[in-house]
């Protein structure tokens, strides 16, 4: 029940970080690189990767928190 609209949400936030990390890095290398700019545009990939990572991490948690027969956090407060 609820874990379906999580799933969602992380598949599409995950995607879109993968792909736009993955077309920044395709544009970027694929012409001339300065020194300087690499590292901004590398920088910029891992936030990317990052994020993307977060947000399956935050997944798995709510996955145990339903396994563990808690369907909502929020009555616990």
């Amino acid at each position: 029940k609820g874990f379906a609209g999580a799933v969602v949400v992380t598949i599409l936030v995950a995607g879109f970080m993968f792909l736009l990390t993955g077309a920044m890095l395709a544009g970027y290398f694929g012409g001339f690189t300065e020194p300087f700019a690499t590292g901004v545009i590398l920088f910029v990939a891992f936030l990317y990767v990052a994020i993307a990572v977060g947000v399956i991490i935050a997944l798995y948690q709510r996955w145990r928190e339903i396994q563990g027969g808690e369907e909502d956090e929020a009555k616990k407060y």
